[in-house]
């Protein structure tokens, strides 16, 4: 085979070059900044095109000719080819012939997703024949061709809707598929100076039989996920009756995948034994729901040290079918799980949280359909807990073990056997509180908690009568009575997105906006215009509430996400700040957001519990004294936190929040899909495939990162005099420094003229502020270059830090920024004087 040589068309004298790469290199560093530079592409027969500058001619070279200039020899991709290739092959034609063309136009399973309805002009578009080109083979072009692509193009954008992100996306992959197709042509004649027609028409029709294999029918798609992507499919449950079903993805199966990856088991790991020695230094601090005295009871049955905390999470979700003669309301229950001992950067994230069990909520009314259902979910879980799970790692096989069902108030209610309705009877969960009871104060009485024996002595008693009366709001036997670790009185904690963000926040704002009206301070107008036109900062502009308007406030009803409900209660004294303390019911409020700041806190420690305690009952009575008609279950719900906080651990890792984002997946599902026959299947399906995607992507889901989107190369002097002095220690003037204005670490958002916060100093743990001036890469590492805020004074009108400028600058490592919490902050300005607005009461490890 002859050799195939490079020349130099820019020298004056004939340089040879013997791959092209190094031709490449040889007009990059000694031609590009000719000013007569001009060069005309004619590595290819399709090529042929002038490049008057180096840019143009390098772009052109990357998108079109890649492979020539890849460090890698084309050797190495020969794993593929020969025997490999052939037996590919086979399986895919063993399956379905691919090039009939009028057989896929035929088939009625061409699309991928089956089961989808569409409406009636999607339905048309989807029913015509394939795309083809209808110009002879004589007469294609690169023109025609050009035409083809455009109009595929369109069709994703215009047709379907499709953003143009994810257009730009499969461009990528159609050109990425292109040139592995070229590099199969390269292997394939390898041997020969010479590609025989005949070869390239092999290849071609087995890339073209791949893609329409692929893309065939369901069946041909699924099977490829699950031959390259370890796809498991969901399980069927079938119920009472044959027309009654659900659906569950086994645990076993779903948690192994996960826990293979290496990265998120040395994590957890990590995270637990991080736990362990803080707490073993500090007997005071409270990190994580292991500490619970109910986990710990759990945890105690299983001797093995490897062992993790599985926790359930249950809820329903609405959708509605808005077209055609189907319009109706469908609503299912869904079961998800989450590994307990992620680290937080982790656990926060919606990819983190796993489907267990799909079905119709109505099917649940019915006691069969209830236990031919929970038996097989029970079975799963008391399976995974006894024989545990084998995965490749130092530790051969690992346990899990069950910690908590979170769930709203409702849902806890069923889970556990509980009465459904807040309005009669002993409505709490926790202990044997009445409806008749709830405006006492607690000062004068204190109600009795459930325990164990208590209620099952009472669960006894109305198996015995079975009569479907309730006794002390004990209606039946749980869900999950057989699951191992589980007892309705000490598994099902309180929820403080549901108890706090969308039930106390909104009736406190709602009861002071009401009393300012009432006192003629505001009206409707100026209580609707300040919330519209308030200037939130740039990390709660994401969490921005809608204005409040005199319909919210006459329906006594805030409307908004609970983190939007949440950010207005936090701003509420900086919005209304020169009428808040003029109202009488602001002690509500001071007090209300005192408990939030011990129960949103990340760390707490034990010796807080008798103050939150103390804190939650003068709330409590306050409330009986000032706003009688408004104690509802969920301000009583407020004084049972300290004993779950015992019980269960951190009660802002039992919140419902994060599980709630799980929904917005499924819903989007639904609604794009418009498939109202087997909503269950659709959903349960298309979360599966997604995640076998995730976990083939898992090195990037978990690792620990920093994104940045764009930065710009800056030279040591064009920074201040300040600034130079600060880096002069570190940095050498000549080292490249790249800045950017934000970056994402984490998923978290940082950018310049954030606050976060840097210390805690004296026994009051006082915060410490720093506001990031520069966001700086220096051999490779990022840094925050912030300067330090002083903290004058607690501001209790406006339930603020008031702060001042120093000018002191410090170098501070981007991973260390968000060590003491987990969020950047905003600056208010309120009459010339600077506030940071804290929600959480914060200590160190």
């Amino acid at each position: 085979m002859s050799e195939t040589y490079y020349f130099c068309p820019l020298c004056i004298t004939a340089n040879v070059f013997q791959t092209y790469s190094s031709l490449f290199k040889h007009i990059r560093e000694y031609h590009r900044d000719d000013p007569s530079f001009g060069i005309r592409c004619e590595l290819t027969v399709f090529c042929g095109f002038r490049y008057s500058t180096f840019d143009s001619y390098r772009r052109h070279i990357y998108r079109c000719h890649r492979s020539l200039i890849d460090s890698s020899d084309d050797s190495k991709n020969n794993i593929s080819s020969g025997i490999d290739d052939i037996h590919f092959m086979e399986d895919f034609s063993s399956d379905a012939s691919f090039n009939d063309e009028s057989s896929i136009a035929d088939n009625s399973d061409s699309s991928i997703y089956v089961d989808e309805e569409v409406d009636e002009m999607e339905y048309n578009f989807l029913n015509m024949n394939p795309i083809t080109v209808p110009v002879k083979e004589d007469k294609l072009s690169l023109k025609e061709f050009a035409e083809f692509y455009t109009r595929v193009l369109l069709e994703l954008r215009e047709y379907h809707l499709l953003p143009q992100k994810i257009v730009q996306c499969i461009s990528s992959f159609i050109s990425t598929l292109l040139d592995m197709t070229f590099k199969l042509i390269k292997i394939k004649t390898s041997t020969s100076a010479f590609i025989p027609t005949n070869d390239l028409d092999i290849v071609f029709a087995q890339v073209i039989s791949i893609i329409n294999s692929i893309s065939k029918n369901e069946y041909q798609f699924l099977k490829q996920c699950k031959n390259f992507f370890n796809y498991e499919a969901p399980t069927e449950i079938i119920l009472n009756k044959n027309e009654e079903r659900a659906y569950y993805i086994p645990l076993k199966q779903s948690i192994r995948t996960m826990l293979q990856n290496e990265t998120l088991l040395k994590s957890i790991t990590d995270n637990i034994n991080s736990f362990s020695n803080y707490v073993a230094k500090d007997k005071d601090l409270i990190l994580s729901n292991r500490q619970g005295c109910c986990i710990k009871s759990n945890m105690s049955r299983r001797e093995n040290s490897n062992v993790l905390l599985l926790k359930l999470y249950t809820d329903g979700i609405s959708v509605t079918n808005p077209i055609g003669a189907k319009r109706d309301f469908h609503k299912f229950t869904c079961f998800y799980y989450l590994l307990d001992d992620m680290p937080e950067t982790m656990r926060s994230k919606v990819n983190s949280i796993g489907l267990f069990c799909m079905c119709y909520s109505k099917h649940l009314n019915d006691q069969n359909n209830a236990k031919i259902l929970m038996d097989v979910l029970v079975n799963d879980l008391n399976n995974l807990q006894n024989e545990g799970i084998t995965i490749a790692c130092p530790s051969s096989r690992i346990y899990l073990v069950f910690s908590t069902v979170s769930a709203d108030n409702l849902g806890a209610n069923e889970v556990g056997g509980f009465q459904k309705t807040f309005s009669s009877g002993s409505f709490c969960r926790h202990c044997l509180i009445t409806y008749e009871q709830r405006l006492i104060p607690l000062t004068d009485i204190s109600f009795v908690p459930r325990t164990k024996l208590k209620h099952d002595m009472v669960l006894s008693q109305v198996i015995e009568n079975n009569d479907d009366k309730i006794i002390q709001g004990v209606k039946c036997c749980s869900w999950f009575k057989n699951l191992v670790g589980f007892h309705p009185t000490e598994s099902l904690p309180p929820d403080l997105m549901h108890d706090v963000a969308e039930g106390l926040c909104p009736l406190i704002i709602t009861a002071l906006l009401k009393e300012a009206i009432q006192q003629r301070i505001l009206s409707y107008a100026q209580i609707e215009e300040r919330t519209s036109s308030f200037n939130f900062g740039f990390n709660d502009l994401s969490n921005k509430p809608p204005p409040i308007k005199k319909q919210h406030l006459t329906n006594s009803n805030v409307i908004g996400t609970a983190s939007q409900r949440l950010c207005l209660f936090k701003l509420l004294p900086i919005i209304f700040y020169d009428i808040i303390d003029e109202l009488a019911l602001f002690n509500l409020y001071t007090l209300l957001r005192e408990i939030i700041s011990y129960l949103y806190a990340g760390i707490m420690r034990k010796s807080w519990l008798p103050y939150l305690d103390a804190l939650c009952k003068s709330f409590y009575s306050l409330m009986v004294e000032l706003l009688p008609d408004h104690v509802t279950p969920k301000v009583h719900f407020l004084t049972e936190y300290c004993r779950s906080i015992e019980k269960h651990g951190l009660p802002i890792l039992n919140s419902c929040m994060r599980f709630e984002s799980k929904h917005q997946y499924f819903k989007q599902i639904v609604n794009r899909s418009l498939n109202f026959k087997n909503p269950l299947l659709t959903m349960s399906k298309r979360h599966q495939l997604r995640q076998c995607l995730l976990n083939k992507l898992a090195s990037s889901r978990f690792s620990p990162s920093i994104t940045v989107y764009s930065s710009r190369l800056i030279e040591f002097v064009k920074f201040s005099i300040p600034i130079q002095r600060l880096l002069k220690k570190y940095v050498n003037e000549t080292d490249s420094i790249s800045e950017s204005l934000s970056i994402y670490y984490h998923d978290l958002k940082m950018k310049q003229k954030s606050v976060f916060v840097y210390d805690l100093i004296h026994t009051e743990e006082i915060p410490i502020f720093c506001q990031i001036h520069h966001l700086l890469k220096i051999n490779e590492k990022w840094f925050a270059i912030a300067e330090k805020l002083h903290t004058k004074a607690f501001n209790e009108k406006l339930w603020a830090y008031e702060v001042e400028y120093t000018g002191t600058l410090e170098k501070i490592d981007i991973e260390h920024c968000l060590d003491l919490f987990p969020h950047c902050l905003d600056i208010y300005v309120v009459k010339e004087t600077y506030y940071i607005n804290l929600l959480v009461r914060l200590t160190k490890r």
